[in-house]
């Protein structure tokens, strides 16, 4: 994520964090509140309240209010909060929500109390579950859903504390509740969430198992893995060590080749990135159009101008064209090919990661998009893939579709029109010709595209209409305007080139609604002598 001003102070805060694994005890004092902003804060505490947690819970009643107040103000006012406690059962108290400091504080400090639980172990790993994945109540021992977001603008904690072993709803721990806890932990990884556990050793007997499973939340996620004494003193010390955590990194995948990291990014347009390319194996090559029905392996260049960066990189695919829902792309448009959870040192890397299956005919933007708990979102998505793109330079788009054929020999491409808002808008398609096809282009909206087109007053230059739905554009600069869309909506248009010379020539069709950059496609021509 490209640093701004407010992030740029962040190494104080940073120095207040050791290593990766903190003993606390009665003799150390509490550190001091952050010294400088966090960003935006995203924290759910994930808390044992049995019995045998009676010491850890009266710490933690003592020091919540300065818990809470560090969230606060490390974030400047911009967090929000959850609270959750387990025994063999799940009990959501607060949902992720704006500006819940003082419901939180009040639940802790008035009636959070250590008491029943049965036998060890507890449904810790099905705890993280629900706090990490946002899942409902239905079908599971748990009170309420656990609602809010994540966003993926903000640092995002769960703090879990306990003394017992995961063991899911059934009271027993095996193998499964290893491989579910460890899952837990990978779940939040792809989220960029960071999971920061406070082990409370009440027992020895179990610390053998449980201090492993503790450590994997923190190494998988970034988090950091914290034991306090056997009765529980220093917890809420510890608790405040480890949100002190901000260190940040920055992961960039550039959108042009003289993409510097910027936040927003000031160059052009941002959907022809040149970290991301398709080859047919995990060789490099200068980039193929994915070949349908077979295995094809897209390369993404992570950049990395800071200290090496831990998350996960997912990769998304759509038909070529603008006005792409985002939906945090889960929902929308876009359609997951495939993810990798990497380290990313300093210098940077590229990772390969698999297209099976690519279907077809058709072609295909890509969609990159890096999560970290410590490279986080400069600014929050919406509902423009641009500038959701143009705003944060962990998300790169390309949409470069190369077509070759022979002189007079038309090839053709294809653009798809869409309105990614939840409104109606009048969206315009605008050719330019950054290096203009010697020939003709033509474009061939279809039926009910055209009668869109008419129905927002037909308004075009540089057209001249050449069949029933098509039009023969000028390859230097052409527009089709006012055309109007339902939300959701999506048109598909064809697109013919025929050069009349041999050469490489470079053509941008672009969406515009109200004068915003909504997403194209540069159609690389190569033209060859018959």
């Amino acid at each position: 994520m490209r640093r701004s001003l407010r992030r740029g102070t962040l190494l104080a805060v940073a120095a207040l964090t050791a290593s990766a694994v903190q003993l606390t005890s009665p003799a150390v004092a509490a550190p001091a509140p952050a010294a400088a902003p966090c960003g935006p804060l995203d924290v759910a505490f994930v808390l044992d309240d049995t019995g045998s947690m009676g010491g850890a819970i009266a710490n933690l009643k003592t020091g919540i209010n300065a818990i809470v107040g560090d969230v606060v103000s490390a974030s400047g006012g911009d967090y929000r909060l959850g609270l959750v406690t387990f025994k063999d059962n799940i009990t959501v108290h607060n949902t992720l929500a704006p500006g819940n400091a003082a419901a939180v504080t009040s639940y802790v400090t008035n009636t959070l109390a250590a008491s029943a639980g049965g036998s060890e172990p507890e449904a810790s790993d099905e705890a993280l579950n629900t706090v990490v994945n946002n899942l409902p109540a239905a079908g599971r021992p748990q009170n309420v859903d656990f609602g809010g977001l994540w966003r993926s603008n903000a640092m995002k904690f769960v703090v879990l504390v306990t003394d017992a072993r995961p063991g899911g709803f059934d009271n027993v721990h095996a193998a499964v509740d290893v491989a579910n806890a460890a899952q837990r932990a990978n779940d939040a990884l792809g989220k960029g969430i960071k999971i920061s556990p406070v082990y409370v050793p009440t027992s020895a007997t179990y610390t053998p198992v449980i201090t492993p499973i503790m450590q994997n939340y923190a190494s998988t996620t970034g988090g950091v893995f914290t034991q306090t004494t056997a009765a529980g003193a220093g917890t809420a010390d510890a608790i405040r060590k480890l949100l002190s955590d901000c260190r940040q990194t920055d992961v960039v995948i550039r959108d042009q080749v003289t993409d510097t990291g910027a936040e927003p990014n000031p160059n052009g347009t941002v959907w022809n990135s040149p970290d991301i390319k398709v080859c047919p194996t995990t060789a490099d090559c200068a980039g193929i159009q994915p070949v349908v029905g077979a295995t094809n392996i897209i390369h993404v260049r992570l950049n990395n101008a800071s200290a090496a960066s831990t998350g996960t990189l997912k990769v998304y695919r759509t038909p070529t064209g603008g006005g792409t829902t985002w939906n945090n792309v889960t929902n929308g448009d876009w359609v997951s090919i495939g993810q990798q959870s990497l380290t990313v040192p300093t210098g940077g890397t590229v990772a390969k990661i698999p297209w099976t299956s690519v279907p077809g005919p058709g072609h295909f933007c890509l969609l990159a998009r890096w999560v970290s708990a410590t490279d986080p979102m400069t600014f929050a998505e919406g509902s423009n893939t641009a500038l959701n793109t143009k705003n944060n330079n962990n998300i790169a788009w390309k949409n470069l579709v190369t077509v070759r054929g022979k002189v007079f020999q038309p090839v053709k491409g294809w653009f798809a029109l869409g309105n990614g808002t939840e409104r109606e808008v009048r969206t315009d398609l605008v050719l330019t010709g950054e290096k203009p096809v010697a020939g003709t282009v033509v474009i061939d909206l279809g039926p009910r595209l055209f009668e869109r087109w008419r129905a927002g007053g037909g308004q075009a230059e540089g057209v001249k209409q050449v069949g029933e739905t098509a039009f023969q554009l000028d390859p230097k600069r052409a527009a089709l305007f006012g055309v109007p869309l339902l939300p959701g909506e999506r048109f598909t248009a064809e697109l013919t080139f025929t050069p009349e010379a041999p050469g490489e020539y470079l053509t941008n069709l672009v969406q515009f609604v109200e004068g915003e950059d909504h997403g194209g496609v540069a159609y690389q021509v190569i033209t060859d002598r018959e």
